[in-house]
């Protein structure tokens, strides 16, 4: 890859370069502390009984929230954003949240269940699709489907205002217009936005203890978070400092590939 184009970070000494990377070190410290302040204020937020009884479709046919904790304490649900077109469900589901799926490791699986936690994907097109799609991808991680029930409604994942005024993330449309945020709205209505969810199991009932939407997903690592750590960063246009996009980042208008399209990609020598 030709790099003249790019505004790469300024060539220092080692000594300078120490003396701003401790620099940065105790701002990572405060952060580190700042977050583990966080996570601790999360954890002491209230539950929420589930009292609507919903019913999902997964390998094995019909299956309640319950089913989905697969006899662990804890569930996280990954809110999955599917395609749709006037109204059908698409043979594909969206390409970002495919990229976020297809980070799942067998190993955060394993680590999860150890801790009793059981982590799921849930979608509002039809199980067959999401089968097919599993299937084309490899994934091994659970994928469920709420076609025909209020879930996605319920936790602000499809927007509808037929069903329900506008809101994601804990804001209303007018909210988000005042953001400058109201590109979440745009599209044919119904559709789906991306969250995450997670229940914590007591005998037979359900409680909600926490949703994540937008940008939030991000938090629970993945490869952004390795790219964050590197000179260039996710070379995205968006970022700071400006000149540092290679091209190879995630563009405006969800042009992300799915999985199985980087091999196909001619993207240089550096893929």
């Amino acid at each position: 890859m030709n790099t003249a184009t790019l505004e790469l970070p300024e060539v220092a000494t080692r000594a300078e370069w120490l003396a701003a990377r401790l620099k940065l070190l105790a701002k990572e410290k405060e952060l580190t502390h700042a977050r583990d302040a966080l996570n601790a204020e999360r954890r002491r937020l209230p539950m929420v009984k589930i009292e609507k009884d919903y019913v999902f479709e997964g390998p094995e046919g019909k299956v309640r929230l319950p089913d989905l904790f697969e006899d662990r304490l804890q569930l996280i649900i990954y809110h999955f954003m599917w395609l749709w077109d006037a109204g059908k469900p698409r043979d594909n589901g969206c390409p970002s949240c495919s990229a976020w799926a297809d980070e799942i490791a067998r190993g955060d699986l394993a680590h999860l269940h150890e801790r009793t936690t059981t982590l799921a994907l849930v979608s509002r097109a039809p199980f067959a699709k999401l089968d097919a799609f599993k299937k084309r991808m490899g994934w091994k991680v659970p994928w469920y489907s709420s076609f025909g029930s209020d879930f996605n409604y319920d936790f602000g994942v499809t927007m509808d205002e037929s069903v329900a005024p506008l809101e994601y993330n804990y804001r209303t449309k007018a909210e988000h217009e005042r953001a400058e945020t109201a590109y979440y709205f745009e599209g044919e209505q119904p559709f789906d936005l991306p969250g995450l969810s997670c229940f914590f199991r007591e005998g037979d009932e359900v409680f909600h203890t926490y949703s994540s939407y937008g940008r939030g997903g991000e938090a629970v690592g993945g490869s952004y978070y390795f790219l964050d750590l590197t000179a260039l960063g996710r070379q995205e246009e968006w970022e700071e400092p400006k000149g540092r996009s290679t091209g190879l980042g995630a563009k405006a208008g969800n042009e992300t590939l799915y999985p199985d399209q980087y091999e196909e990609a001619e993207v240089g020598c550096c893929r």
